[in-house]
């Protein structure tokens, strides 16, 4: 019984002594801080997929905005019925650079810039049913 336990002792003093030792000689002496060129290459991923999302939530649908917008002013001409960005409705009287002349009554013409041109105006569309909901609601 003696023996086993002078043995346990002994097993036991060597496991716990040797990962001390272990654990000391493992650490390093001086932690060296990352270069300039690691800690970039690290970021670089980071910055591409912020860039993308970037890209395909912004960038892409205001330049599909502004393409159409652009063909809606090359397709205007003379007679056409507008709605501008502040919702007046009229014809176009004429058409000069940079801003359109928009007849509003009779005998009554406004400059509107070619900017403030929201869509085109026809009597004949249907209207969506968002805005039907919209208009029985405020009544």
């Amino acid at each position: 019984m003696k023996n086993i336990k002078v043995l346990l002792a002994a097993a036991f003093a060597n496991l716990y002594l040797s990962s001390i030792v272990f654990a000391q000689a493992a650490a390093p002496a001086t932690v060296q801080p990352p270069g300039l060129g690691e800690v970039f290459s690290r970021m670089m991923p980071m910055f591409a997929v912020v860039f993308f999302i970037f890209y395909f939530l912004v960038l892409k649908p205001q330049q599909s905005k502004l393409k159409a917008q652009q063909t809606l002013l090359e397709s205007l001409k003379r007679g056409d019925q507008i709605v501008t960005t502040g919702g007046l409705i009229g014809r176009i009287a004429g058409t000069e650079k940079g801003y359109i002349l928009l007849e509003i009554a009779p005998n009554t013409r406004i400059k509107v810039e070619n900017a403030h041109i929201a869509r085109r105006w026809e009597e004949g569309v249907e209207v969506l049913p968002s805005d039907k909901a919209k208009a029985q609601t405020s009544k």
